[in-house]
């Protein structure tokens, strides 16, 4: 009776260390048991639902369908959308096992379920995250394409306009190219822990003028206007210029791309004794604070009634989040009085290092 005892104490102890979820039910589909695990994951206490049927406390987020319609035979495993405990909402996966050897007539079957809501909603975005890669690379790809094929027929017969045309236009889909590769490549490595930056004394008006170079035929295939704010004496900072630039180019991207055409996007900056804050503003549509709260993740890019606007792989902002606080700086969005959006980042002044 001793070792039953023991045997049972250490059963018990082992289905409250589990963090799956456990219950039986019996042949008339009632609760039976239910673990520790299974009340963490949905909240419900097994006083409240021993004895009821599983139809009566799994309630599915689709209306007029039965938890157990959808209960997975024998060894396989069914993803189900349930309303939980406090009107919570969760995919569970769920696994079928017999608990009783078949030949006894208190066969009861049970199931082991776990919350995979985060894997399921990743999936989702990882979905639509690789259609819009797809999108992203085929635009720029096809208009590539198109102008390499217009240069080699008919070259000889074009204008000097026309060949400068072509060439921007070609200018502009190796940029883009350029930017998406490069976000892809940044996430990646932030993904994996490799990312790194290295700062070191550099000269921001630099940074400014070589993005500017860069970014300067978008800007004019849209007639946007750029406008720079910038002090007297452009102070130095404590940055990884490529990085900063990656930055200011993913900032000015989106000012462009969420932007009206024949709009202004200015740069700005002022400086402190420590910090120097970079701004880019543009006339664009606005966000909404509720946008604003997570528009820095992965994968989360906002939309307007701009064709410009429909399509984005979500990474650009939460590139420039991760290089803006591996420099021990700090990045933002705030709303324009007269309409818009500012982007805001800040630097170490690069006085405040030497000085110290």
């Amino acid at each position: 009776m001793s070792d039953i005892q023991r045997e049972k104490a250490w059963t018990a102890q082992l289905l409250e260390a589990i963090a799956e979820g456990i219950m039986t039910l019996n042949h008339q589909g009632q609760i039976t048991f239910f673990s520790a695990g299974a009340e963490r994951i949905t909240g419900w206490k097994k006083e409240e639902v021993l004895n009821r049927y599983s139809d009566e406390v799994f309630q599915l987020l689709e209306p007029h369908q039965l938890f157990s319609a959808f209960i997975p035979p024998l060894g396989k495993q069914q993803k189900i959308k349930l309303n939980l405990a406090n009107g919570k909402q969760a995919t569970l996966a769920f696994t079928g096992a017999n608990l009783r050897p078949p030949e006894n007539n208190d066969t009861q079957f049970g199931l082991v379920f776990q919350d995979v809501s985060e894997s399921d909603t990743s999936h989702r975005l990882m979905g639509h995250f690789l259609a819009n890669v797809v999108h992203e690379f085929r635009t720029p790809l096809s208009a590539l394409a198109a102008s390499v094929e217009l240069l080699l027929d008919q070259a000889a017969d074009l204008s000097v306009a026309e060949l400068h045309e072509l060439l921007t236009l070609l200018h502009l889909g190796i940029l883009e190219l350029q930017t998406l590769v490069d976000n892809l490549l940044e996430s990646a490595s932030i993904e994996a822990e490799h990312f790194r930056v290295h700062p070191r004394s550099s000269s921001l008006g630099k940074i400014i003028a070589d993005t500017i170079f860069v970014m300067q035929p978008l800007l004019d295939k849209y007639n946007q206007h750029l406008v720079l704010e910038l002090p007297a004496a452009i102070p130095m900072v404590w940055a990884d210029a490529r990085r900063i630039m990656q930055v200011l180019v993913n900032l000015l991207s989106n000012a462009s791309k969420y932007g009206p055409d024949s709009a202004e996007i200015t740069i700005g900056t002022t400086v402190n004794e420590e910090w120097v804050r970079v701004t880019v503003s543009d006339r664009g549509a606005g966000i909404s604070p509720e946008q604003q709260l997570n528009l820095f993740d992965r994968f989360i890019h906002f939309s307007s009634d701009d064709d410009k606007t429909q399509y984005g792989v979500g990474l650009g902002l939460s590139v420039v989040k991760a290089i803006i606080e591996a420099h021990n700086g700090q990045v933002g969005v705030e709303s324009r009085q007269d309409g818009g959006s500012v982007f805001w980042f800040t630097l170490i002044h690069d006085e405040s290092i030497s000085g110290r």
